[in-house]
């Protein structure tokens, strides 16, 4: 059975595998984004070294899953700056493959953002990914509620998180335990990539002090994963 422990900077290639394995909406992402190692520099390194909460699920010695987060946007901002010009360097001598589709992507970020909630009343935030292999046995929902309840013991006041409509496994998780949507955009940004546009939401969820949690939260940590 897979146990749940905190993610360490060196986890960092087998987060950014499964990370990378899933960025389609759950699907395998070279041809939206070729490099694994980009990948990882860019939207999981951070998290390892200036986050909060991030945990992993690991089995037999693999990560078959995990949970980034952040307490706040502004140190994760400043961990990828300090390794930025690096990481740019590398890109443009060609050490992480075709730039086209890499230049593409990110170009396509910061033309068509998500929708976002207020920082100041939630501040935090979250990824989270589940291995398809180990998916349907509640892994998800224990990293969830883990990360949860680490937040709330660091006084957290709320989560945000990002999904789109179609990703309706991971809607019913996030609703079970506790989250709703805040707002929601309609967005080309994936149509090149899936021939077709996609609402996309933000969820947030209110979290209270240690020992105020939900029913739900906490039938969700009685689970069979340690």
């Amino acid at each position: 059975m897979p146990t749940l422990r905190p993610a360490r900077p060196e986890d960092l290639p087998a987060i950014a595998r499964l990370s990378h394995k899933t960025l389609l909406l759950g699907r395998e992402g070279s041809g939206v984004f070729p490099s694994e190692a980009l990948w990882g520099e860019l939207f999981v390194a951070p998290y390892l070294r200036a986050g909060c909460c991030s945990l992993v699920a690991e089995e037999g010695g693999q990560v078959v899953g995990y949970i980034l987060g952040a307490c706040a946007l502004l140190p994760l901002a400043l961990a990828l700056l300090a390794r930025l010009p690096g990481v740019l360097l590398r890109f443009l001598l060609g050490g992480y493959g075709p730039r086209l589709p890499h230049l593409r992507y990110l170009l396509r970020l910061l033309l068509f953002p998500g929708p976002k909630a207020p920082q100041k009343a939630y501040p935090a935030h979250l990824h989270i990914a589940v291995d398809p292999k180990a998916q349907g046995h509640g892994l998800g929902r224990a990293l969830l509620a883990a990360f949860l309840e680490c937040l709330r013991a660091k006084g957290v006041r709320g989560v945000q998180l990002s999904t789109t409509r179609a990703n309706r496994a991971a809607r019913g998780l996030y609703r079970s335990l506790g989250f709703r949507v805040y707002a929601k955009r309609a967005s080309p940004f994936w149509a090149p990539y899936l021939g077709r546009p996609l609402v996309h939401e933000v969820w947030v969820k209110e979290l209270g002090v240690v020992g105020e949690e939900a029913p739900k939260e906490r039938a969700s940590r009685r689970c069979r994963w340690p």
